[in-house]
């Protein structure tokens, strides 16, 4: 068994990212004691001399510091040489001026200079979306602010080449420690904006989509299939060109996937909150439909809700009355935040007291990336009263709008972009998380990109 010896500061802090790292990422027993001391010492139980000492910065920062701006990283970040890693590390918080030296791994003690624990701290939590002021006119962290896109590590999921780095060390003192295996997960969610369509829209409504399809998103194909839909009852729901469900759980099920649905139950928002209620016959007949098939039902809150825990708590308790009206049951609930509208820690403090079990909502709104630095799902943390949550986090690593709104993109492109993201996944074992809305499938390039990723990426 290891034992962890830290500073003083922050136990809860320190208690939490050695859990996640250790226990959830590794699954290697240890004990963790309080020292005054200024680094972080791990050896093995049993008296052996090896030892590796960690640098310790952003959980010794001092009580004026801590969630103000003078916390965060100093920039350029420098980057850290590992004997035997073919690229360097940016060190989010470490000490030494860059470049660092370069890390040995020799016995039988290392020392290392990058604050490892307080640099996963740091991204898990969100750290820096605290501090920051930042928001873009949806009131989201904008990704360019972040820390990994300006210092060029958005693409690769730092918390798992910190993890990598963290095991390589143990491994080298002390090799009959044994880490627990993992296995690659795809995990494939839609959020039902739009269910279907034609619901509740004039006719002058749908021939005015189709014309804006034409004149300003430049999308013929996807124009003339909802302009079919003019003069349709609302009742005829074969043809409607949102209604891809039957088509999207058939492709899971040949792969030997499930997919999930997150429906919006309220609107707060009128005009960005979809177009249905959760009492329509439609939706009811849908989410039936849904979990008779094998697949999961979750809750995707409305545009105004990421800072209202009780009305978070309604939504949540609407979708939990429609499912039980419709005979469902679920051992497991959660879902995604409508418009990725989220802010640390208050929207995961709202999903905690709601009951729910995970989020999946942090991914970049503008393009893939790893947000949290991680493919792994995780506990979460509040920041702010100091406590870890039961809540857990399912990153979110490409939602399809950030690729297909790329101009004059291609099949391939678009193909080999979310593949790239996806083989850093497989990398670490981890979790490839795909959202792809339903009522984002009308064009032929968006159905032959997404059945791909179903069929081929493996």
């Amino acid at each position: 068994m290891l034992r962890i010896s830290c500073p003083l500061t922050r136990p809860a802090e320190r208690e939490y990212i050695c859990r996640v790292l250790l226990e959830e990422f590794l699954g290697i027993h240890y004990l963790i004691e309080f020292k005054d001391r200024n680094d972080i010492e791990i050896t093995l139980s049993g008296g052996s001399e090896h030892r590796l000492v960690l640098a310790d910065v952003l959980l010794s920062k001092s009580e004026a510091e801590w969630l103000k701006p003078a916390s965060l990283p100093a920039r350029p970040l420098s980057r850290l040489e590992v004997e035997g890693m073919e690229t360097r590390l940016p060190v989010i918080y470490g000490h030494g001026e860059p470049p660092l030296e370069q890390l040995r791994l020799e016995q039988p003690i290392i020392h290392c200079s990058l604050d490892l624990f307080g640099s996963c701290f740091f991204m898990l939590t969100r750290y820096e979306e605290v501090v920051s002021q930042e928001r873009d006119h949806h009131d989201r962290f904008p990704s360019v602010q972040s820390l990994a896109y300006q210092e060029g590590f958005l693409d690769e999921p730092i918390v798992n080449r910190y993890t990598e780095l963290l095991w390589r060390m143990l491994e080298s003192l002390w090799p009959e420690l044994d880490r627990k295996p993992r296995a690659s997960r795809k995990l494939i969610s839609h959020d039902v904006d739009y269910p279907f369509f034609a619901m509740r829209r004039s006719n002058l409504s749908i021939a005015k989509e189709s014309l804006g399809d034409v004149l300003k998103r430049r999308q013929l194909e996807a124009a003339v299939r909802k302009a079919r839909m003019i003069g349709s009852r609302v009742a005829t729901l074969e043809r409607d060109p949102f209604n891809t469900f039957d088509w999207i759980m058939g492709l899971s099920e040949q792969a030997g996937l499930r997919s999930s649905f997150y429906f919006i139950t309220e609107q707060t928002e009128p005009g960005v909150d979809g177009n249905y209620a959760m009492d329509d016959l439609e939706i009811h007949d849908l989410m039936i439909q849904i979990h008779e098939r094998g697949h999961e039902i979750g809750l995707h809150p409305s545009y105004r809700t990421y800072l209202s825990p009780q009305q978070i708590r309604r939504e949540f308790h609407l979708l939990r009355q429609q499912a039980e009206l419709a005979g469902i049951h679920q051992e497991q609930w959660g879902g995604r935040q409508h418009f990725l509208r989220w802010q640390a820690p208050d929207t995961w403090q709202g999903w905690e007291d709601a009951g729910l079990q995970y989020d999946s909502t942090l991914g970049c709104a503008d393009r893939p990336g790893f947000r949290c630095g991680t493919c792994y799902e995780y506990p979460v943390f509040n920041l702010r009263t100091g406590q870890s949550l039961k809540l857990r986090e399912r990153p979110l690593i490409v939602m399809e709008l950030t690729v297909l709104e790329t101009p004059h993109i291609t099949e391939e492109e678009a193909f080999a972009t979310i593949g790239r993201y996806y083989r850093e996944c497989v990398k670490y074992a981890g979790d490839f998380t795909l959202l792809w809305h339903n009522s984002r499938l009308v064009r032929t390039l968006d159905r032959k990109v997404y059945q791909r990723c179903i069929e081929e990426l493996k």
